[in-house]
């Protein structure tokens, strides 16, 4: 073999070399799975910009490339490994949260540990339970207490860092605020999700097809004083109250979702109002905001309850106010 021929032999031998290390992202190779250390919270993008915009309030903040935040234990698989170090990966929190989205590879490295075997039994390996009544109300009560900002996606406490990641700029036709997007707090389905431990879905969606329905109020009919305020009485902390969209041409905005605590309402309002706590007194006025929201929607108003410790107490049907709303 000529000179020549055997330099450039090695250098194709060292630049494919050079690729394949640059594919497999410091030793990551698609197919490779890993789960998501305890303690530890993981945001899944959905797609593989390195440029993140968002839009900031006064409480809270929206960033539309956020797709989920996965909770400890969670498990992914790696679908394929692009030019940056936003991989695509495909994630199983639960039975019902699944998914595709992209992961830069530095929480793969720092917040997860690989695991041998087939994905999905390995996903499914450990059974998900969801906080206890008790920690669900100490949930509610850190909200409260904490002013926990608002943020779109999010189902998280603590600050999730993305510095060194991902670059951050709000959007230009938000106002000229310029404050900083902090991943943390949460979102109305996003806090459900997080008190589940996954057992409830994400998705807007999930939610009307998850635990049992108590009731349900048909907005196309009037009900009295007596019934409405009958109906939250038998409300419980966790249970929630779903507006579903029924209009094809409804937007997702249709979709509403506010949870009981403390015989009244926990409701995440948005960017500008934050994470609000509805008295007792005023859960009454809140229950006909709701109804009214519902009817413009197209849809009933679905009150659910999801949590074990409550459905064991009692049968759903046994909840209905004196069968005036029938389920249907």
């Amino acid at each position: 073999m000529k000179r020549s021929e055997v330099i450039t032999f090695i250098l194709f031998v060292i630049s494919s070399i050079i690729s394949l290390c640059g594919d497999c992202s410091s030793g990551m190779q698609v197919k490779d799975i890993f789960q998501i250390k305890d303690n530890h919270f993981v945001p899944v993008f959905n797609d593989d910009v390195m440029s993140l915009t968002y839009k900031s309030g006064p409480k809270g903040s929206y960033c539309r490339n956020l797709d989920i935040v996965l909770l400890p234990l969670s498990t992914i698989q790696i679908v394929e490994i692009g030019e940056n170090e936003n991989i695509e990966i495909e994630y199983c929190v639960s039975e019902t949260v699944r998914g595709r989205g992209f992961i830069h590879a530095n929480f793969i490295r720092n917040s997860m540990t690989p695991v041998k075997g087939e994905f999905w039994k390995v996903a499914l390996r450990n059974k998900r339970y969801p906080l206890s009544l008790q920690e669900f109300r100490k949930a509610c009560y850190r909200c409260i207490s904490e002013k926990t900002s608002y943020c779109a996606g999010a189902s998280n406490f603590e600050k999730i860092d993305l510095h060194e990641m991902y670059s951050l700029s709000e959007e230009k036709s938000n106002s000229s605020r310029n404050e900083e997007y902090e991943l943390c707090g949460f979102d109305g389905f996003g806090f459900l999700y997080f008190v589940s431990n996954g057992v409830l879905g994400r998705e807007p969606e999930a939610l009307g097809m998850m635990g049992e329905k108590l009731y349900i109020f048909d907005t196309k009919r009037e009900y009295s004083l007596r019934e409405k305020k009958a109906a939250l009485g038998l409300m419980r902390d966790s249970d929630y109250i779903l507006i579903r969209c029924k209009k094809k041409e409804s937007s997702k905005k249709s979709w509403y979702v506010v949870t009981s605590f403390n015989g009244g309402f926990l409701e995440f309002k948005g960017k500008k109002h934050g994470i609000v706590f509805i008295e007792k007194e005023s859960a009454l006025k809140k229950l006909d905001t709701l109804l009214k929201r519902a009817e413009l929607s197209g849809s009933d108003l679905y009150v659910m309850r999801w949590h074990p410790e409550l459905r064991a107490l009692i049968g759903p049907r046994e909840s209905i106010i004196d069968r005036k709303m029938p389920l249907h």
